[in-house]
Formats: C-alpha cells, structure tokens, sequence
C-alpha cells in the first residue's frame, strides 16, 4: 500500500508506543540519539531496483519514499532522529507546543521562527495550512485524504467539502499572523500522530493546487526540513541535497544522498559487496552468506523487525471473488505461507495470518488460518461449487526473482482448487497505481502488504478494509471491500480509547479474517540492510516509527 504500501524486502525492499495524550509537550525540535562527533560531508550511494511511487509530498505513500520525506519534510511534530522509545515520542518541531482546546475540537499551532525552505523562503502558518489544502483537494485525489474526513474518527471541519469538489477552501483550517487553527468535527486521539505523517509538512505555496510534481530539477520541490530533492527522474533516480538554510537540530551528516534504480537485485548486491555504493539490495540467495560473514547487527548486515503486513489481496468488488467468501477462505486455507516467506530468504520475517502485525497495539497472537503447511482438504471443500469459471485475472511483479517464485507458488496453489490464471506484469509501484483505480479488473494482486503510518490499529483496519475510503484512485483498499456488518463495527471501534479500543480491534481483527477472508495474509517482515564499508555503523540510526534507516542522521567513515 503506499507507507503504506511496500513491496517486500525480496520482492524490491528499500509506519513504537501507543496513541499519544492529548497534547504534545516539550520545547524543543527533534534532536538525535546518535553519537554527535561524527564526521560530516561526502555522498551517501544507495541503489535498489524500484522508483518512488511518488516524489510529491502530498501523493507520496511508499516505504522508499517515506525515507526521503522523512529527510526532507518540516512538521508541525515529528519523532525524534532515534531508535527505541525515544524515537516513538512526538515532539514540537515546527511549531511551537500545542494548544489543545478542552473539548478536544480546536488545535492551535504557533510557528517556530527561523525555518526556510530550501530556496530561503521563510516557513509560515500558511505552508502548513496550504499542505492540509492540497492534501484535501479533489483533483489533488490526497493520499492520505481519507484518514482527516472520516466522521466516524478524524473529521477536520470543511474536509469533506473540498475532498468533493466543493470548494478550494477548507473551511477548519485558518491562519492568523503565523498561527495555524485546525478545527475538527469531533475530538480526536489520532490527529497529532496522523499530523505527523509527511502529508502536512510545511509545503511551499510554489508547488501547483491539483496538479502531481512528478520531474524535479533545482528547487522545483523546496523543502524546509535538512535535506531537499534536488532532482528526481522516473525510473532512474533521487538525490537529496543539504538544504543549507536549515538551522534545526536535527542531523545532517552527509551532503548528498544520491538513490540509484538499477536493474537487478543481483546488480545492488555486487555494487554494496564492491563498496561502490553505500546501501544495496540482497538477494534472498544471498542472505544466508551476507549473514555469516558479516554477522547479524554487527556491522555492515542490520536486521530490524518492522510493524508491517504481507499480503495478496483478492477483489471483492467484482469477478471471481465478489460475493464469493468461500472461495476467499479456500485460498488463505491453502496459500503456502512459508515457502512464499522463504523467497525472501533469511530473516526476511514471520508467517501470520491476520492483518494486525505481531507485536502492534491490539494485535492478538493467535492465527485464522495455517502457517506450518497449507491445508488443502479444508480448502478443496470450501472451493467445491465457488470456482465459477475456473479462471483468475492475477496481478504481480516482475522485477525481482522472489516476485515472479510467488507467482509460480500461487499457480500451483490456486490449480490444486481447481483454478488456472491469466497473469499481468508491472514494475514496482506500477502495480499499486493500477489496482488503486476503483474498477481494477484483476481477481488477486500480489501487492507486498502495508506498514503502518502510526501506531494505531485504525492505521491498518479501518483504512484498509472500510468501504467508505474507496474512492476513485490512489486506493489502499485493494480488496474493494465494501461491507455494511464490517463497516459498522471499524467505526465502531474507531471511537473507542485506551485498553477497550485495543481489546475491540483485536478481536474484530480475528473475525473479519475469520468470517470475511478479504486479503490472504503470508507474514510480518523484518528490514534487511547492507551497507558499504564506508558507512561508519554508529551513525545507523532505526526508525520503527519509519520502519526505515534515518537518512539525515546517516556518516560515512
């Protein structure tokens, strides 16, 4: 799903603690955990096999991209340069401490002096209230729209209206000398973690209303935060540039961060081993020897557990799985967990079966359906009379090996139930472009699976598998499901707080998969990294907030 949408680590790899309270305290802009005495300057080479989904700050929603906004972006509030807890604790970055009013309604941001973008223009309320603007527009089709216009959870007043076309204007946010005022219908417990998604960075006022920055050369996407991209060609490549106005306390090291795309995981492989590049890509071949010669978390191989879902969602708006749970069910049953996780080889993650990833707020560890080995006899008796016309419109990736192994698992799998498939290839991202299209004809994608944007589990429940979010593109529902019973209980459960809210999500997390099937989940997933010899690994810093590796606070030897 876009961050969050990710293609797994062997399938192309490149959302900590629980809600916060009601206000967010502290003084000071994110600071860093790493060692301060590091050195600085140099270019940091990183290579891998897929492009952005997209270098818009409004559209960009993927793993790979989210590394660069976090570099890149000024917020309101953000996490911390650190890992562990530390780095899951929002604080006031580019405003001053929240006022929250008492109803819980009214959120009130006094701007940090100081900030500028990258081509000087200083940082003012109304960058952050034009972000929430273009976020909201309805030619803009906002990735993240859905999550602020729910009414049954985050509703900024006037969202709605401009999501429809309405009006240009959104009638909740105001801007006063340099204070942002977000009103919103009714309180919310999520808003300040959501605000901290990239979405509502500071945007300059430069960038088009309606229309997708797609090509960047110079300052065509100023930026205010340490880093800015300085040019951005699909299919090829981004670089950040140090934004040399940027007077924060956050790191950065580097000067330059230069994001190759090559054309085999193979070919990042042999450029990280040669120390021609900083970070590269592994295949899942290679894992087993990466991990012996240079150890796990030693050095030059990193493992971290990230709060992320694998999955292949199947259709349930139309053809051979609408109206169809059973057929549905008869997959899950029968999908070969592990020999679909060991394609991306060692220590690539966990087999699971249920949306909410082991470990995350609310999550129960109990499964729906087998991890060890399939069961086929369940799944041929839930199959028999449900396999239609026998034939399924299957979706995939063709750019990695461990993709294209899937494939072949889920055509042995899907003939042992009796149905054959007419498959279709895209590179990387492309697949989620297209299947995000309301009225995608394919039966079953093989889209990667989803990491969260923060750490709720209306992140993953509410946003993949509530119909009233599906809209016309740029969808992360890719099961189109559309189910009144499931509906009401998310919305239900999104209204809930603390200890009841977990318990309701976690139960209901259980019986969607249990009653309703809509996406065949594999595992959860770790981050694997090499690194060149150049990079100095007191300087590695994890973001589990990211599930990625802090780009800004990154030193070379």
């Amino acid at each position: 799903m876009r961050k969050r949408l990710w293609l797994s680590v062997g399938m192309l790899a490149a959302g900590a603690s629980l809600l916060v309270a009601a206000s967010v305290a502290g003084s000071a802009s994110s600071g860093t955990a790493a060692p301060t005495k590091l050195k600085t300057g140099g270019t940091f080479k990183w290579s891998s096999t897929t492009d952005v989904d997209h270098i818009d700050p409004s559209l960009a929603y993927g793993t790979l991209s989210w590394a660069f906004e976090y570099a890149t972006s000024l917020k309101l509030v953000n996490y911390p340069d650190a890992s562990g807890a530390k780095g899951s604790r929002l604080v006031p970055e580019g405003s001053l401490p929240v006022k929250i009013s008492r109803n819980g309604k009214v959120y009130t941001f006094r701007i940090r002096p100081g900030f500028r973008f990258s081509d000087g223009s200083k940082v003012t309320a109304r960058n952050y209230a034009y972000a929430i603007t273009r976020q909201l527009n309805k030619d803009q089709q906002g990735s993240f729209a859905q999550f602020v216009t729910d009414k049954f959870a985050t509703n900024i007043v006037g969202g709605a209206a401009a999501t429809s076309g309405k009006t240009n204007k959104v009638s909740g946010v105001s801007v006063k000398g340099n204070t942002l005022t977000v009103r919103l219908v009714n309180p919310s417990g999520q808003f300040l973690t959501q605000l901290a998604t990239p979405f509502f960075q500071a945007i300059h006022t430069k960038l088009p209303l309606g229309k997708e920055v797609v090509t960047v050369s110079g300052n065509d996407l100023p930026s205010a935060g340490p880093y800015y991209v300085s040019s951005r060609t699909p299919r090829r490549g981004v670089v950040l540039s140090r934004n040399k106005f940027y007077k924060g306390k956050r790191p950065h090291r580097v000067s330059e961060i230069n994001y190759s795309i090559v054309g085999t995981v193979q070919t990042g492989f042999n450029l990280v081993t040669a120390n021609q590049i900083d970070r590269g890509t592994i295949p899942p071949a290679e894992v087993a020897g990466v991990a012996k010669q240079y150890g796990v978390n030693k050095g030059r191989f990193q493992v971290r557990p990230r709060a992320c879902t694998q999955y292949t969602a199947m259709n349930t708006a139309s053809g051979l799985f609408k109206n169809n749970v059973q057929l549905r069910k008869a997959f899950s049953y029968a999908i070969n967990r592990k020999a679909q996780l060991a394609q991306s080889g060692p220590y690539a993650g966990t087999v699971w079966s249920h949306l909410l990833p082991k470990g995350f707020p609310g999550s129960l560890n109990r499964q729906v359906y087998p991890l060890a080995r399939p069961n086929l006899t369940q799944a041929k008796k839930l199959a028999k009379g449900h396999t239609r016309n026998g034939k399924a419109n299957y979706w995939y990736t063709s750019d990695s090996p461990a993709s294209v192994n899937s494939l072949e698992i889920d055509r042995q799998t899907l003939k042992a139930l009796g149905i054959s498939l007419e498959t279709k290839a895209f590179r990387g991202f492309d697949i989620y472009d297209a299947a995000g299209v309301r009225g995608a004809d394919y039966d079953i994608a093989q889209v990667g699976g989803w990491c969260q944007d923060y750490p709720d589990p209306y992140d993953f429940l509410n946003v993949l598998l509530d119909g009233s979010g599906i809209q016309s593109e740029n969808n992360v529902n890719l099961a189109y499901l559309n189910n009144g019973s499931v509906n009401k209980k998310l919305r239900a459960a999104a209204k809930l707080v603390g200890k009841k809210r977990l318990d309701a999500y976690g139960k209901l997390d259980i019986n969607i998969f249990k009653t309703v099937a809509p996406l065949a989940v594999i595992s959860t997933s770790n981050t694997r990294s090499l690194f060149s010899n150049r990079v100095n690994p007191k300087s590695l810093t994890y973001l589990g907030v990211y599930n990625d590796w802090d780009l800004a606070a990154i030193a070379l030897k």
